[in-house]
């Protein structure tokens, strides 16, 4: 879905997928946070992951805002990690799930037994179901 979530995903010149993703995370489960320490321990988080061009996940890099003197943009720092890969294409990408961890923090496509769909984690922000075309909800 075009300028939604899901602006950065295509293809590398080398033929590796890709797809960015800017989302946050805690660093302590929410539900043990008091409303008040919850800013304190959100990190926001800029993830590309990357696929060989078949679509299997290969690799990822990140950039987060776990220390304060980090704070800046998350949507440039995703920018400055996209650049990294040199020319690109944007555009509709087919990967297999995965399941990774970045600093306690689980993240990638996950299958979601329970509601029948595959979510972006962190944060979940993204959910994709059947028909399994591309579609997404938030």
């Amino acid at each position: 879905m075009e300028e939604y979530h899901t602006h950065y995903l295509g293809k590398a010149a080398d033929g590796k997928l890709f797809f960015g993703s800017v989302t946050f995370a805690y660093k302590k489960p929410i539900r043990e946070l008091a409303p008040e320490e919850r800013e304190k321990n959100r990190i926001e988080l800029a993830i590309l992951y990357l696929f060989d061009k078949n679509g299997k996940f290969s690799d990822y890099k990140y950039w987060s805002t776990e220390k304060e003197t980090e704070r800046q943009s998350v949507w440039e720092k995703m920018s400055e990690l996209v650049t990294e890969l040199g020319q690109v294409t944007y555009g509709n990408i087919e990967v297999e799930t995965f399941e990774i961890d970045i600093n306690g923090i689980k993240c990638g496509l996950i299958p979601n037994e329970e509601s029948v769909s595959i979510d972006l984690y962190p944060s979940n922000t993204i959910s994709f179901q059947k028909p399994w075309d591309g579609e997404y909800y938030t």
